[in-house]
């Protein structure tokens, strides 16, 4: 698999878009737990990035999707104002729902199903990048 890459608008309708260029890249080239896991973490992201980062206004969004010594690397990028989610605090998941506090499960979601998260400030907005790896004899 070369770099595939894919630039989708900051609305819901990007989610479905998402989905299946997801899974034309990968599907029956990775295990399903990694495909599923892979969904999850990218629809959080752009999910996050379309209610937080644009206030769900306008603005764009564009996944690079990589394949390099048996990890998939997916670049994610956006315009909206620098924010590094990995900054968020871990949420204390053993407190009653009552005293939570309120924000970063997904990001916590995304930490859990990723073996690595990396934030990259740009001049233009936002980097995030996520690898998860494979078993190299799946590809």
């Amino acid at each position: 698999m070369n770099d595939n890459r894919i630039i989708v608008r900051s609305n819901q309708d990007s989610i479905t878009i998402l989905s299946e260029y997801l899974n034309n890249l990968f599907k029956n080239k990775i295990s399903e737990e990694d495909n599923h896991a892979i969904h999850l973490a990218v629809e959080e992201v752009v999910v996050n990035i379309i209610t937080h980062g644009y206030n769900n206004s306008e603005g764009i969004i564009e996944i690079l999707c990589q394949i390099k010594d048996s990890y998939i690397i997916i670049h994610i990028c956006d315009y909206a104002p620098p924010f590094n989610p990995l900054f968020l605090p871990t949420p204390d998941l053993e407190a009653d729902l009552i005293d939570r506090q309120i924000g970063g499960l997904g990001v916590h979601l995304i930490k859990s199903l990723m073996d690595e998260v990396e934030y990259k400030k740009t001049e233009e907005g936002n980097h995030l990048i996520l690898k998860k790896r494979i078993s190299p004899h799946i590809l």
